[in-house]
């Protein structure tokens, strides 16, 4: 993977051979929040305009996330497109908790709130008696994504990371001649005419990890939300998102698998509504017809000739 390094840092590393180093990493959680660590011993701040940084001033954290470090970074020149990969690990203090939420890191960890989250590693290079002091710029020197956990016990977690080749692990041919629709609701390729219909309600006495019951009715009837997706906007598990099992006959959401927090009454969620990927269900529910993506009409192997 290609490093970026801008000229002045470049100049200030020739004449600078003993200098102070750190890596810093920009940890973006699939809950929207980005969290800012470095492996230093103190915090780092990078101002506004600092080259090799884009962003405004960001102090990174040394330790209130916990103390995170990486290894070596993977790289090989070659006619493949094997990915680049690094390890990333955290050891948080006792009572650490994952951003916006009232659960340890470890356990946010174990229940998957990293997986997929993007990683960018920066270094700081300083000079020997000016720890903190960034403004000869800092070096990118990996992009990618958190695939898997490689470790995890009571002290720490270690996660594996690949860079954007590792996208070009599909299965190929992407798409093949089957009955449903291969799209997900409300995509790109869905578009539904008239929008994505969702329904914003708030969490009534009675909610559970796993199951949603809403503090006025829904409109719809039941069985519209089975198999869509509800997001808590507001309360303990905001951020996080979960499969619709079933809109059961009273009007009550039931999950597909628990929420990490037991809900409580006056937590905000929006649900979306769910499709079963027939063509019957496209006409009927969404009148997006138009826009299915299946071969309803294609004959089933066995019959294939």
């Amino acid at each position: 993977m290609k490093r970026l390094m801008p000229i002045s840092l470049v100049s200030f590393l020739q004449t600078n051979p003993n200098c102070l180093k750190a890596d810093l990493f920009a940890i973006s959680l699939p809950t929207g929040t980005t969290i800012y660590v470095t492996e230093g011993q103190f915090d780092i701040t990078v101002p506004s305009g600092t080259n090799g940084w884009t962003g405004s001033t960001t102090t990174f954290s040394s330790s209130q996330y916990g103390r995170w470090s990486r290894g070596a970074i993977t790289s090989e020149a070659g006619f493949g497109l094997q990915s680049n990969t690094m390890s990333l690990s955290c050891v948080p203090q006792q009572g650490t908790s994952y951003p916006g939420m009232n659960v340890g890191i470890l356990n946010a960890a174990f229940n998957g709130l990293f997986e997929p989250a993007q990683v960018t590693v920066y270094t700081a290079y300083m000079p020997s008696n000016g720890y903190g002091n960034v403004s000869n710029g800092i070096e990118t020197k990996f992009y990618g994504t958190l695939e898997k956990i490689t470790e995890i016990n009571r002290l720490k977690v270690t996660f594996e990371c690949a860079d954007p080749l590792y996208a070009l692990n599909l299965k190929v041919p992407t798409r093949v001649f089957q009955s449903n629709c291969p799209w997900s609701y409300g995509d790109s390729n869905c578009n539904p005419v008239g929008g994505i219909q969702t329904q914003s309600f708030t969490a009534a006495s009675g909610s559970s990890v796993w199951t949603l019951i809403p503090s006025s009715a829904f409109s719809q009837a039941f069985g519209y939300f089975s198999q869509g997706v509800v997001k808590c906007t507001a309360g303990t598990n905001s951020g996080l998102s979960q499969t619709v099992k079933l809109h059961d006959a009273s009007g009550n959401l039931e999950m597909s698998f628990p929420w990490l927090l037991t809900p409580n009454v006056g937590d905000t969620f929006v649900v979306t509504a769910g499709c079963d990927k027939t063509l019957p269900t496209c006409i009927s529910k969404f009148a997006n017809q138009v826009h299915f993506g299946g071969d309803p009409f294609i004959p089933p192997p066995t019959q294939a000739v």
